[in-house]
């Protein structure tokens, strides 16, 4: 039996004349490619086994849980399925990874991308009926500076300081920034999914989710924390377009999306936002409709901590890269839909990638040279510590089994909590800091020598860059500090071209192969499944929910 057959054994018996703003668009959207948008096609002109759904006008959709609060200061992970729909930002990232003009009806740099202006949208309306204003928004990209805690501001580390966001008028904001920020609008639109903007000397933490006042589609109705939160329209959304069927919109949290499937046959769930490969290609196809969109750089990272730890020579982190059997994983435990082979860099799925960079392949021969060059010929033990998720425990199966090849004996730590917030995602330590070494493994993300860590879909690689793999990175479970890869990030941030761009990338992906920070055997296909008869729905590569045009065929 294949190493990858038991893995699948083990975990799923038991997923040039263009303008800047077209530039940054052109290539999110060749990063994307034109992939089924959610379910925004579901049901097409084949009808057959639609129905109108057992919910009647209410909408349920299976997420995954949130880790901490859905308020703007403090989200993470599952929380931003609920921002989502309550919140609404400068622009969106569509399904194909282009940006979409919402608050900010459009946008344009100065010649070198140090200063941002953005051309605000009239009429915009809190969902209780207060006008937002241009000073709202001032007070969204300023009070994040000095909140605490406050998970956005790292976003914006080494870019903006509060004194950058500038009022022009009632109807202009400009960003005049610390450094040139090719793709600067992604930082400013839901691919920060906590930048939605709020009420001018708002509360953004835990107090926000009692009103939830954003300007998004839907008005929270209830929220019952890690369980589910109930929408109504928003009667004072500013899109006129927004055409809902449905009257109410439900987002029920779950651990596992395999723990939804049986409410999604039964009709009590009518679309599950992000679900495992295998189980997708369980359902019955006459009955559901499964969606699949690109997503980036996004999902599972393997961080190999650089400066604690066993992992501290580049031989070894190269060793265990080594180890896996790429091709077979994505072709056996992810159904050869779940994802596509990933080359250990955040630039691999996107246009600016440099092809000629070698990809990296399965060879023990090599991976037990280096080990035995490292002075570990015979291996060593150490902890794997992630989050109880199908597809993360999937993966970590994948890597003890792989590792083990080499004498690399693993030991998984998985938090089976609530969206890891109990050992995994307590954020203690945090923030990662240049030159500080936290001298021990608390099976946390920030201070585990080896683990998991999920991205969503960013239709750009910046924030993975700026929050994961640069030295001053504040996300960075891996922990290189290493001048030469900051350098060539900072090359690719600035860059304002294509030509300029890929350069840098291919600095950036030969780096990441010779230091090896992180391992991406794979990158993430984002993968939905709803009951036909269901259209309009579009879920991004962030996993955010877009109902606005929800309806039954």
């Amino acid at each position: 039996m294949s190493e990858i057959q038991e893995s699948i054994n083990n975990v799923v018996e038991s997923p040039s004349g263009v303008t800047r703003r077209r530039f940054i668009q052109g290539a999110a959207a060749a990063s994307a490619g034109a992939a089924v948008i959610g379910l925004s096609a579901c049901g097409g002109d084949d009808d057959s086994g639609a129905s109108v759904g057992i919910n009647g006008t209410t909408l349920r959709v299976a997420t995954g849980k949130q880790v901490h609060p859905a308020a703007p200061w403090e989200t993470s992970d599952g929380s931003l399925y609920i921002l989502s729909n309550v919140g609404e930002w400068l622009c969106y990232q569509l399904a194909d990874g282009t940006l979409e003009p919402r608050i900010a009806e459009s946008w344009e740099s100065n010649a070198d991308a140090t200063s941002w202006t953005f051309n605000i949208r009239q009429g915009v309306m809190f969902n209780d009926g207060t006008p937002l204003t241009v000073d709202d928004i001032v007070y969204t990209f300023t009070a994040i500076f000095t909140a605490e805690p406050s998970r956005s501001k790292g976003n914006f580390e080494g870019t903006l300081l509060p004194e950058g966001v500038v009022k022009v008028d009632e109807n202009t904001i400009r960003f005049d920034l610390l450094k040139p920020t090719g793709n600067f609008p992604y930082s400013v639109s839901s691919v920060s999914y906590g930048m939605c903007i709020i009420k001018n000397g708002a509360d953004g933490g835990q107090a926000w989710t009692e009103t939830m006042i954003s300007a998004g589609p839907w008005k929270m109705e209830s929220y019952v924390e890690t369980e589910k939160t109930v929408f109504v329209k928003n009667e004072f959304y500013w899109d006129s377009n927004f055409k809902s069927e449905f009257e109410r919109l439900e987002l029920v949290q779950f651990v596992s999306l395999a723990t939804a499937l049986p409410q999604l046959n039964t009709g009590e769930i009518d679309l599950a936002a992000a679900i495992a490969a295998t189980d997708a290609l369980a359902l019955d196809p006459d009955k559901f409709t499964i969606g699949t969109v690109k997503a980036g750089a996004g999902l599972a990272h393997v961080h190999m901590r650089c400066n604690f730890g066993p992992f501290m020579d580049k031989r070894i982190r190269q060793a265990a890269a080594l180890t896996l059997d790429r091709e077979g994983y994505v072709a056996g435990v992810l159904a050869g839909i779940g994802g596509v082979v990933g080359n250990d860099s955040v630039m691999d799925p996107y246009p600016t990638v440099d092809t000629s960079v070698p990809q990296r392949t399965k060879d023990i021969e090599a991976a037990k040279a280096l080990m035995a060059e490292a002075g570990v010929p015979n291996g060593f033990d150490v902890q794997l510590s992630t989050w109880a998720r199908d597809d993360i425990n999937n993966y970590a199966e994948f890597i003890k089994t792989s590792f083990a090849e080499i004498g690399i004996n693993v030991e998984l730590v998985i938090d089976g909590s609530d969206g890891g917030g109990s050992v995994y995602y307590t954020y203690d330590p945090y923030p990662s800091e240049k030159g500080k070494v936290f001298e021990y493994d608390n099976n946390s993300w920030l201070a585990s020598n080896l683990g998991i860590v999920d991205w969503a879909g960013r239709g750009v690689p910046d924030q993975y860059l700026m929050r994961e793999w640069r030295s001053t990175a504040d996300w960075s479970a891996a922990q290189l500090w290493d001048d030469e890869l900051d350098a060539a990030i900072d090359e690719y941030i600035a860059g304002t071209s294509f030509e300029i761009q890929q350069a840098a990338s291919k600095k950036i992906q030969e780096i990441s192969l010779d230091r090896t920070p992180y391992i991406l055997a794979y990158t993430n296909n984002l993968i939905t499944a709803g009951r036909k008869g269901l259209e309009g729905v579009v879920i991004n590569s962030m996993g955010q929910i877009d109902a606005r045009n929800a309806r039954n065929a």
